[in-house]
């Protein structure tokens, strides 16, 4: 069925740049009509070659953008009428310009648009920046073709789009802010088994925590205060992803307890939460840190000599758990040294062979130490990208989203070229090194991180 939509994609491109009755008809017909028209015309497409088109200039865009906004925001119909024209030639950012004013999911920013909200001519219009590889008109066919109020949507070309405008490095170097909407949306695809995405719940939760973070009230609304009526796939799928970072402590379970909607609310940076409520009877061995490990260490945290000796003895002999925790004891991050002085020598030390012995998140730790030069530590940046990189081998989430999101991490321009450097020695960056973060380091990366799942 994809090869199928592929092949018509490739036909309405093809006839979109070449035809100019055809762009016509988009314009003037039903929607139902023009794929008619498109069917029709299917084995003239394909004799024929067609290029890939180019985008304006920046000038140009810049011209499209404002004739959008003096017909959408000031209701001025010349400009419409205009931009209608530039979409209806070879000129696609127009037609992208015009599929924002026919786009119900952005109306609120045309308060006087001339023309009625009609999904199905919004995604007519952003396909052909879409097939041309834009990233705004595929971002917002997307949205249009996710949106549960779109009664001709389409799950599966939705969510290849989603993914598509995801893994492109000019979305993780902006990240997701004002795009929050379809962040969520994709989250809502990995646990969507027709989807035609892999099945990833704990990185929907990932996801949808991300977004929160941004404070963005519909995704409040939907995962805070109605979070009952969300998927139970998605639901789990946000507590393990917060209960591998210690954020969550309840049941695994898809269900809306108390214990996860608080923590979802400290997510969202909501005032005035309660604190979280003790963790409910568990069904099932509970998995993570061991509970005596994290008892010495709070204790030891607290001041008490004797439990941070036994944890130390535990770690000394080998136990990965109290390794890190002994390590987070002296970590100068957490230890302001309120009870004992923090000792970033002593922190790093236990990191490095919880690193080794595999615990998950003992070398992203580790990494920011070094790369920092915290307390008593000298700088490594080299030593910070190996350890980083470690963290991506053992799948730890909290490294791998602060690499991938710029405003996630606080990495050093040269940690970034050591990244670099590493990433060169294992194959996958060809670029020159430069001591700064760059799309190409962000695509070796998620190169990197796909070839170790």
């Amino acid at each position: 069925m994809s090869n199928a939509r592929d092949e018509w994609l490739r036909a309405h491109a093809a006839l979109w740049y070449g035809d100019a009755r055809y762009r016509l008809a988009w314009f003037g017909l039903p929607q139902v009509v023009t794929l008619g028209l498109a069917g029709l015309c299917l084995s003239l497409a394909a004799q024929g070659e067609w290029g890939q088109p180019a985008t304006a200039s920046k000038a140009r865009v810049a011209e499209l953008t404002t004739l959008r906004d003096r017909a959408g925001k000031e209701g001025d119909l010349k400009a419409f009428q205009e931009l209608t024209a530039a979409a209806t030639r070879n000129q696609i950012d127009a037609a992208t310009k015009l599929g924002t004013l026919y786009d119900p999911l952005t109306a609120a920013y045309f308060p006087k648009k001339p023309s009625p909200n009609d999904f199905s001519r919004a995604a007519a219009l952003y396909a052909p920046g879409a097939a041309a590889g834009d990233l705004l008109a595929i971002t917002r066919l997307a949205d249009v073709l996710l949106d549960p109020a779109n009664p001709n949507g389409d799950l599966k070309r939705g969510c290849r789009l989603a993914q598509t405008w995801m893994d492109d490095p000019e979305t993780l170097n902006r990240t997701i802010s004002g795009e929050e909407r379809v962040t969520v949306k994709l989250a809502k695809c990995y646990v969507e088994p027709e989807s035609g995405l892999p099945q990833d719940p704990v990185r929907a939760g990932e996801l949808v925590t991300a977004v929160l973070w941004r404070k963005h009230q519909p995704t409040i609304d939907a995962f805070v205060n109605n979070l009952g009526m969300q998927s139970p796939a998605l639901v789990a799928g946000i507590q393990r992803h917060l209960a591998k970072s210690g954020r969550y402590i309840g049941l695994v379970d898809g269900r809306a307890n108390p214990a996860i909607v608080t923590a979802l609310q400290v997510e969202a940076g909501i005032k005035n939460t309660v604190a979280a409520p003790r963790p409910e009877p568990r069904k099932v061995a509970p998995s993570g840190p061991d509970p005596e490990v994290t008892a010495l260490a709070g204790a030891a945290m607290a001041g008490d000599r004797g439990k941070m000796a036994q944890l130390k003895s535990r770690a000394d002999s080998g136990d990965a758990d109290a390794q890190i925790a002994y390590a987070r004891l002296f970590n100068p991050v957490r230890n302001k040294g309120q009870v004992f002085a923090p000792d970033a020598q002593v922190a790093v030390a236990y990191y490095e062979r919880a690193a080794a012995a595999g615990n998950v998140m003992a070398a992203g730790e580790a990494a920011s130490i070094y790369d920092q030069g915290w307390g008593n530590v000298a700088k490594d940046p080299k030593k910070a990208a190996a350890l980083a990189l470690r963290g991506v081998d053992l799948k730890d989430d909290q490294v791998t989203f602060w690499l991938l999101f710029e405003e996630a991490g606080s990495w050093s321009g040269p940690f970034w070229g050591a990244l670099q450097a590493e990433l060169t020695a294992r194959g996958f960056y060809t670029l020159p090194v430069e001591n700064k973060r760059n799309p190409a380091v962000i695509t070796a990366l998620r190169a990197y991180m796909k070839a170790k799942s």
